[in-house]
C-alpha cells in the first residue's frame, strides 16, 4: 500500500531531522533518534499488527469462520492503518518539537545590560 510507504518515508525524514536538531541543540542525538524510530515503528507496524490479531481472535471467538475474517475486517484494517500512521506522525512531530527547544541549562537567563545613557550632564 502506498500509505504505508509514505509512513515509512516519514519515519526516515523525522529521524534525520530529529538527530540533526538534537545535535545542534546539544542534546543526546542517539537517544532522541532512537526514541523517534521507536515511536514511528511501534505506532506504524507493531501496535496495528497486535490490534488486528486481537480483533481476529475476537471475530473467530464470536463465530466468524477463519476464511471469512479478511472480508470481515474489510475497511476496518485500512482505517486502523491510517489511524496509527497519523498517531505516529503526531508522536514523531512532538519529539522533534521537544528536541528543537533549547535545554533549560543552555537558555540565556542573563538580563541584558541597560541601554547607554547619553547627555547625562543636563
Amino acid at each position: 500500500m502506498i500509505i504505508q510507504l509514505l509512513g515509512f518515508v516519514a519515519i526516515i525524514v523525522f529521524v534525520y531531522f530529529t538527530g540533526k536538531t538534537a545535535k545542534e541543540n546539544g542534546r543526546n542525538a542517539l537517544l532522541w533518534t532512537g526514541a523517534c524510530v521507536g515511536v514511528g515503528l511501534a505506532l506504524q507496524f507493531v501496535i496495528p499488527v497486535l490490534v488486528v490479531i486481537v480483533i481476529t481472535i475476537a471475530l473467530i471467538a464470536t463465530g466468524t469462520r477463519p476464511d471469512q475474517v479478511e472480508s470481515a475486517l474489510g475497511w476496518w484494517a485500512f482505517g486502523l492503518n491510517v489511524l496509527f500512521i497519523t498517531l505516529s506522525l503526531i508522536g514523531m512531530f512532538l519529539i522533534l518539537r521537544h528536541v528543537a527547544q533549547l535545554p533549560e541549562d543552555q537558555e540565556s537567563g542573563d538580563v541584558p545590560p541597560p541601554p547607554p545613557m547619553f547627555d547625562q550632564d543636563q
